[in-house]
Protein backbone atom coordinates (compact mmCIF):
# COMPACT_ATOMS: atom_id res chain seq x y z
CA UNK A 1 0.00 0.00 0.00
CA UNK A 2 1.34 3.43 -0.85
CA UNK A 3 1.84 5.59 1.82
CA UNK A 4 1.85 9.51 1.47
CA UNK A 5 5.01 10.45 1.76
CA UNK A 6 5.72 8.33 -1.35
CA UNK A 7 2.68 9.23 -3.63
CA UNK A 8 3.42 12.69 -3.10
CA UNK A 9 6.94 12.36 -4.20
CA UNK A 10 5.84 10.32 -6.74
CA UNK A 11 3.30 13.22 -8.03
CA UNK A 12 5.61 15.74 -7.61
CA UNK A 13 8.15 13.91 -10.08
CA UNK A 14 6.14 13.68 -12.63
CA UNK A 15 4.90 17.31 -12.32
CA UNK A 16 8.52 18.52 -12.68
CA UNK A 17 9.55 16.49 -15.74
CA UNK A 18 6.69 18.42 -17.55
CA UNK A 19 7.43 21.48 -16.26
CA UNK A 20 11.28 20.84 -17.29
CA UNK A 21 10.40 19.53 -20.61
CA UNK A 22 7.81 22.82 -21.39
CA UNK A 23 10.52 25.30 -20.29
CA UNK A 24 14.00 23.17 -21.00
CA UNK A 25 16.28 26.53 -20.34
CA UNK A 26 14.46 27.82 -17.72
CA UNK A 27 14.10 28.28 -13.86
CA UNK A 28 11.38 26.23 -12.35
CA UNK A 29 9.65 26.01 -9.08
CA UNK A 30 6.69 24.82 -7.40
CA UNK A 31 5.58 23.25 -4.32
CA UNK A 32 4.42 19.61 -4.39
CA UNK A 33 2.51 19.56 -1.00
CA UNK A 34 0.37 22.77 -1.56
CA UNK A 35 -0.13 21.75 -4.77
CA UNK A 36 -1.49 18.49 -3.53
CA UNK A 37 -3.55 19.99 -1.21
CA UNK A 38 -5.13 22.15 -3.73
CA UNK A 39 -6.09 18.88 -5.64
CA UNK A 40 -7.76 17.73 -2.24
CA UNK A 41 -9.57 20.58 -2.08
CA UNK A 42 -11.53 20.00 -5.30
CA UNK A 43 -12.00 16.38 -4.39
CA UNK A 44 -13.73 17.35 -1.66
CA UNK A 45 -16.16 19.20 -3.46
CA UNK A 46 -16.49 16.32 -6.17
CA UNK A 47 -19.14 13.49 -6.24
CA UNK A 48 -16.89 11.28 -7.74
CA UNK A 49 -15.30 9.27 -5.34
CA UNK A 50 -12.24 8.55 -7.57
CA UNK A 51 -11.48 12.37 -7.76
CA UNK A 52 -8.52 11.95 -5.31
CA UNK A 53 -5.77 13.56 -7.02
CA UNK A 54 -3.02 11.91 -6.85
CA UNK A 55 -4.43 8.59 -6.91
CA UNK A 56 -3.25 6.53 -3.77
CA UNK A 57 -4.40 4.23 -1.04
CA UNK A 58 -4.03 5.50 2.83
CA UNK A 59 -2.43 3.22 5.18
CA UNK A 60 -4.12 5.28 7.63
CA UNK A 61 -7.73 4.22 8.75
CA UNK A 62 -8.98 7.60 8.93
CA UNK A 63 -8.58 7.91 4.94
CA UNK A 64 -6.72 10.38 2.46
CA UNK A 65 -8.06 13.66 3.55
CA UNK A 66 -7.76 13.19 6.96
CA UNK A 67 -4.33 12.23 7.11
CA UNK A 68 -3.25 15.11 4.68
CA UNK A 69 -5.18 17.52 6.55
CA UNK A 70 -2.85 16.23 10.08
CA UNK A 71 0.46 16.85 7.75
CA UNK A 72 -1.40 20.49 6.36
CA UNK A 73 -1.53 20.81 10.03
CA UNK A 74 2.01 20.11 11.32
CA UNK A 75 3.20 22.13 8.36
CA UNK A 76 1.01 24.86 9.58
CA UNK A 77 2.73 25.19 12.99
CA UNK A 78 4.29 28.27 13.83
CA UNK A 79 8.39 27.97 13.46
CA UNK A 80 10.98 30.75 14.44
CA UNK A 81 13.16 29.17 12.27
CA UNK A 82 11.39 29.50 9.12
CA UNK A 83 8.65 31.43 6.85
CA UNK A 84 5.78 29.05 5.32
CA UNK A 85 2.85 30.51 3.73
CA UNK A 86 -0.07 28.70 2.61
CA UNK A 87 -3.13 29.69 0.50
CA UNK A 88 -5.62 28.06 -1.49
CA UNK A 89 -8.82 30.14 -2.53
CA UNK A 90 -11.64 28.76 -4.68
CA UNK A 91 -13.53 31.70 -6.89
CA UNK A 92 -16.78 30.76 -8.51
CA UNK A 93 -19.31 32.23 -11.13
CA UNK A 94 -21.93 34.26 -10.06
CA UNK A 95 -24.75 31.60 -11.11
CA UNK A 96 -23.05 28.41 -9.90
CA UNK A 97 -25.32 27.84 -6.43
CA UNK A 98 -22.83 26.21 -3.93
CA UNK A 99 -23.88 24.07 -1.13
CA UNK A 100 -23.08 26.08 1.95
CA UNK A 101 -23.58 23.35 4.31
CA UNK A 102 -21.82 20.62 2.79
CA UNK A 103 -19.22 22.78 1.68
CA UNK A 104 -18.13 24.13 5.67
CA UNK A 105 -18.54 20.71 6.78
CA UNK A 106 -16.04 19.13 4.33
CA UNK A 107 -13.75 21.53 4.43
CA UNK A 108 -13.14 21.01 7.77
CA UNK A 109 -10.66 18.88 7.15
CA UNK A 110 -8.41 21.75 5.29
CA UNK A 111 -10.02 24.38 7.20
CA UNK A 112 -8.66 23.48 10.67
CA UNK A 113 -5.68 22.64 8.86
CA UNK A 114 -4.89 25.76 7.15
CA UNK A 115 -6.19 27.88 9.72
CA UNK A 116 -8.82 29.57 7.56
CA UNK A 117 -6.40 30.27 5.18
CA UNK A 118 -6.88 32.73 2.46
CA UNK A 119 -5.16 35.03 0.27
CA UNK A 120 -3.87 37.84 3.18
CA UNK A 121 -2.10 34.47 5.16
CA UNK A 122 0.68 35.42 2.52
CA UNK A 123 1.50 38.28 3.99
CA UNK A 124 2.51 39.90 0.79
CA UNK A 125 4.96 37.87 0.11
CA UNK A 126 3.33 36.67 -3.37
CA UNK A 127 1.74 39.66 -5.67
CA UNK A 128 -0.12 39.61 -8.59
CA UNK A 129 -1.03 36.14 -7.87
CA UNK A 130 -4.04 36.22 -10.25
CA UNK A 131 -2.67 37.30 -13.76
CA UNK A 132 -4.41 39.80 -16.12
CA UNK A 133 -6.95 37.78 -17.93
CA UNK A 134 -7.16 35.15 -15.48
CA UNK A 135 -10.58 35.82 -15.82
CA UNK A 136 -13.05 35.44 -18.41
CA UNK A 137 -16.69 35.72 -19.59
CA UNK A 138 -17.00 31.61 -19.78
CA UNK A 139 -14.48 31.08 -16.71
CA UNK A 140 -16.55 28.78 -13.86
CA UNK A 141 -14.43 27.90 -11.04
CA UNK A 142 -10.83 29.03 -10.38
CA UNK A 143 -8.38 27.87 -7.91
CA UNK A 144 -5.77 30.17 -6.85
CA UNK A 145 -2.83 28.19 -4.82
CA UNK A 146 0.01 29.80 -3.19
CA UNK A 147 3.34 28.89 -1.33
CA UNK A 148 6.27 31.37 0.14
CA UNK A 149 8.98 29.92 1.82
CA UNK A 150 12.19 30.96 3.52
CA UNK A 151 14.53 29.31 5.78
CA UNK A 152 17.04 30.15 8.31
CA UNK A 153 19.77 28.07 7.77
CA UNK A 154 21.09 25.74 10.85
CA UNK A 155 24.40 27.35 9.96
CA UNK A 156 24.37 30.69 7.94
CA UNK A 157 26.49 31.81 5.13
CA UNK A 158 28.79 34.52 6.07
CA UNK A 159 28.15 37.36 3.97
CA UNK A 160 31.17 38.74 3.92
CA UNK A 161 32.53 35.77 2.00
CA UNK A 162 29.75 36.16 -0.61
CA UNK A 163 31.52 37.15 -3.61
CA UNK A 164 30.45 37.88 -7.73
CA UNK A 165 31.32 34.46 -9.36
CA UNK A 166 30.38 33.04 -12.92
CA UNK A 167 27.56 30.44 -13.32
CA UNK A 168 27.51 28.22 -17.12
CA UNK A 169 24.25 28.39 -18.36
CA UNK A 170 26.70 26.19 -20.55
CA UNK A 171 29.54 25.75 -21.99
CA UNK A 172 28.99 28.87 -24.39
CA UNK A 173 27.05 31.36 -21.94
CA UNK A 174 27.83 32.78 -18.33
CA UNK A 175 26.31 35.08 -15.78
CA UNK A 176 27.86 36.53 -13.03
CA UNK A 177 26.05 35.51 -9.59
CA UNK A 178 26.30 35.82 -5.60
CA UNK A 179 28.10 32.80 -4.77
CA UNK A 180 27.67 31.96 -1.37
CA UNK A 181 30.87 30.49 0.29
CA UNK A 182 30.93 28.29 3.41
CA UNK A 183 33.40 25.06 4.41
CA UNK A 184 31.79 23.06 6.74
CA UNK A 185 30.23 19.18 8.16
CA UNK A 186 27.72 18.46 5.59
CA UNK A 187 25.98 15.47 4.87
CA UNK A 188 27.13 14.41 0.70
CA UNK A 189 27.20 11.99 -1.84
CA UNK A 190 27.83 10.85 -5.11
CA UNK A 191 25.91 8.75 -7.51
CA UNK A 192 25.37 7.84 -11.11
CA UNK A 193 22.47 7.70 -13.01
CA UNK A 194 21.70 7.51 -16.76
CA UNK A 195 25.54 7.25 -17.26
CA UNK A 196 25.28 11.09 -15.25
CA UNK A 197 27.62 11.57 -12.37
CA UNK A 198 25.71 13.57 -9.88
CA UNK A 199 26.87 15.24 -6.75
CA UNK A 200 23.93 15.50 -3.50
CA UNK A 201 24.69 18.22 -1.21
CA UNK A 202 22.22 18.39 1.95
CA UNK A 203 21.81 22.03 4.14
CA UNK A 204 20.27 21.76 7.14
CA UNK A 205 17.59 24.48 8.48
CA UNK A 206 17.89 25.66 11.53
CA UNK A 207 17.09 22.81 14.05
CA UNK A 208 17.09 20.22 10.86
CA UNK A 209 13.11 21.01 10.64
CA UNK A 210 13.39 21.12 6.89
CA UNK A 211 16.98 20.59 4.74
CA UNK A 212 17.20 21.78 1.53
CA UNK A 213 18.63 19.20 -0.66
CA UNK A 214 20.63 19.98 -4.18
CA UNK A 215 21.45 17.85 -7.10
CA UNK A 216 24.17 19.05 -9.35
CA UNK A 217 25.83 17.28 -12.27
CA UNK A 218 29.09 17.21 -12.17
CA UNK A 219 28.98 17.80 -16.38
CA UNK A 220 27.78 21.07 -16.79
CA UNK A 221 26.23 19.99 -20.47
CA UNK A 222 22.53 20.49 -21.19
CA UNK A 223 22.77 16.84 -21.96
CA UNK A 224 24.07 16.02 -18.92
CA UNK A 225 21.10 17.79 -16.64
CA UNK A 226 18.66 16.93 -19.09
CA UNK A 227 19.18 12.80 -18.40
CA UNK A 228 19.17 13.76 -14.76
CA UNK A 229 16.08 15.13 -15.10
CA UNK A 230 14.25 12.19 -17.26
CA UNK A 231 15.91 9.74 -15.44
CA UNK A 232 14.61 10.85 -11.84
CA UNK A 233 12.06 9.03 -9.99
CA UNK A 234 10.68 9.40 -6.56
CA UNK A 235 12.53 6.62 -5.35
CA UNK A 236 15.69 8.60 -6.20
CA UNK A 237 14.66 11.17 -3.95
CA UNK A 238 13.86 9.17 -1.04
CA UNK A 239 16.64 6.77 -1.38
CA UNK A 240 19.47 9.32 -2.43
CA UNK A 241 18.69 11.47 0.41
CA UNK A 242 19.05 8.36 3.27
CA UNK A 243 22.64 7.43 1.63
CA UNK A 244 24.42 10.85 2.31
CA UNK A 245 27.53 10.70 4.95
CA UNK A 246 28.84 13.59 6.29
CA UNK A 247 31.70 15.14 5.10
CA UNK A 248 34.15 18.42 5.79
CA UNK A 249 33.63 20.02 2.22
CA UNK A 250 33.86 23.36 0.76
CA UNK A 251 30.18 24.60 -0.61
CA UNK A 252 29.63 27.66 -2.96
CA UNK A 253 25.83 28.01 -4.22
CA UNK A 254 24.43 30.88 -5.63
CA UNK A 255 21.94 33.66 -3.95
CA UNK A 256 18.58 33.36 -5.63
CA UNK A 257 14.97 34.33 -5.48
CA UNK A 258 12.42 32.45 -7.31
CA UNK A 259 9.20 32.65 -8.05
CA UNK A 260 6.48 30.99 -10.95
CA UNK A 261 2.89 31.08 -11.57
CA UNK A 262 2.02 28.44 -13.30
CA UNK A 263 -1.58 26.47 -14.62
CA UNK A 264 -1.65 23.40 -12.85
CA UNK A 265 -4.37 22.01 -14.96
CA UNK A 266 -2.31 21.62 -17.96
CA UNK A 267 0.52 19.33 -15.63
CA UNK A 268 -1.93 17.09 -14.99
CA UNK A 269 -4.81 15.27 -16.54
CA UNK A 270 -7.73 15.79 -14.75
CA UNK A 271 -11.01 14.93 -16.67
CA UNK A 272 -13.18 14.12 -13.48
CA UNK A 273 -12.43 17.48 -12.71
CA UNK A 274 -12.04 20.11 -16.14
CA UNK A 275 -14.21 18.24 -18.87
CA UNK A 276 -17.91 20.29 -18.50
CA UNK A 277 -18.92 16.21 -19.83
CA UNK A 278 -17.35 14.23 -16.86
CA UNK A 279 -17.23 16.99 -14.36
CA UNK A 280 -18.85 15.93 -11.05
CA UNK A 281 -18.92 18.93 -8.43
CA UNK A 282 -22.35 17.64 -7.03
CA UNK A 283 -20.69 17.94 -3.47
CA UNK A 284 -20.55 21.65 -3.88
CA UNK A 285 -23.50 22.59 -5.82
CA UNK A 286 -26.42 21.29 -6.83
CA UNK A 287 -25.61 23.19 -10.46
CA UNK A 288 -25.03 20.80 -13.40
CA UNK A 289 -22.04 20.62 -16.01
CA UNK A 290 -19.47 22.82 -13.67
CA UNK A 291 -15.89 22.31 -14.22
CA UNK A 292 -12.28 23.48 -13.41
CA UNK A 293 -11.50 26.18 -15.97
CA UNK A 294 -8.06 27.15 -14.10
CA UNK A 295 -5.81 26.03 -11.80
CA UNK A 296 -3.19 28.91 -10.71
CA UNK A 297 -0.47 27.53 -8.73
CA UNK A 298 2.28 30.10 -7.65
CA UNK A 299 5.73 29.39 -5.48
CA UNK A 300 7.93 32.00 -4.12
CA UNK A 301 11.34 30.92 -2.55
CA UNK A 302 14.41 32.24 -1.32
CA UNK A 303 17.95 31.37 -0.68
CA UNK A 304 20.56 33.68 0.82
CA UNK A 305 23.16 33.55 3.69
CA UNK A 306 20.41 34.12 6.48
CA UNK A 307 20.50 31.37 9.18
CA UNK A 308 21.41 30.43 12.90
CA UNK A 309 24.81 32.03 14.68
CA UNK A 310 27.83 30.42 12.87
CA UNK A 311 29.86 27.83 13.86
CA UNK A 312 32.78 29.26 16.49
CA UNK A 313 36.48 28.29 14.41
CA UNK A 314 38.49 26.39 16.86
CA UNK A 315 41.15 28.84 17.82
CA UNK A 316 44.59 27.94 17.45
CA UNK A 317 46.90 31.25 17.37
CA UNK A 318 50.28 29.64 17.01
CA UNK A 319 49.21 27.29 14.26
CA UNK A 320 49.77 29.08 10.93
CA UNK A 321 49.61 25.46 8.84
CA UNK A 322 47.29 25.76 6.06
CA UNK A 323 43.83 23.78 6.77
CA UNK A 324 44.16 20.89 5.14
CA UNK A 325 42.30 20.19 1.49
CA UNK A 326 38.57 19.08 1.27
CA UNK A 327 36.50 17.70 -1.57
CA UNK A 328 34.58 20.59 -2.75
CA UNK A 329 30.66 21.73 -3.84
CA UNK A 330 30.77 24.28 -6.20
CA UNK A 331 26.59 25.24 -8.24
CA UNK A 332 28.30 27.01 -11.13
CA UNK A 333 26.04 25.43 -13.59
CA UNK A 334 22.41 24.60 -13.48
CA UNK A 335 21.57 22.17 -10.79
CA UNK A 336 17.82 20.91 -9.22
CA UNK A 337 16.57 21.40 -5.80
CA UNK A 338 14.01 20.46 -2.73
CA UNK A 339 13.41 21.26 0.29
CA UNK A 340 12.54 18.24 2.43
CA UNK A 341 9.90 18.61 5.55
CA UNK A 342 11.50 15.71 8.07
CA UNK A 343 8.68 15.07 10.19
CA UNK A 344 6.07 14.53 7.17
CA UNK A 345 8.52 14.19 4.65
CA UNK A 346 6.90 16.39 2.23
CA UNK A 347 8.39 17.96 -0.11
CA UNK A 348 7.65 21.51 0.14
CA UNK A 349 9.28 22.78 -2.67
CA UNK A 350 10.91 21.46 -5.86
CA UNK A 351 12.63 22.81 -8.75
CA UNK A 352 15.47 23.43 -11.17
CA UNK A 353 17.85 26.45 -11.03
CA UNK A 354 19.15 27.13 -14.56
CA UNK A 355 20.46 30.95 -14.58
CA UNK A 356 20.36 33.78 -13.02
CA UNK A 357 17.42 36.78 -13.22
Amino acid sequence: MTTLPVANAKFAVEVFQSLTREHSCENVVFSPVNLTSGFGLLALGSGCEQANVPEYECEKPEGVHTAFSKILATLNEPSVNYTLRFANKLYGDHAIAFIQVSLTLKCNHFEKAMKKIALFSLSGKIKNLLPKGSFDCLAQLLLVNALYFKGQWDVKFDKELTKEAPFYVHYRECHNVQMMNRRGIYNTGTVELCGVQVQILEIPYKDHEISLLILLPTDCSPEALEQLEDGLTHEHLLDWFCDLKPEDIDVSIPKFSLERNLEANHYVNLPELTDHEKADFSGATTTEHVALTQFIHDTSFEIDEEGGEPAEAPRCPRDRRPRRECAKFVANHPFLFFALHHCTQSLLVFGRFSKPE
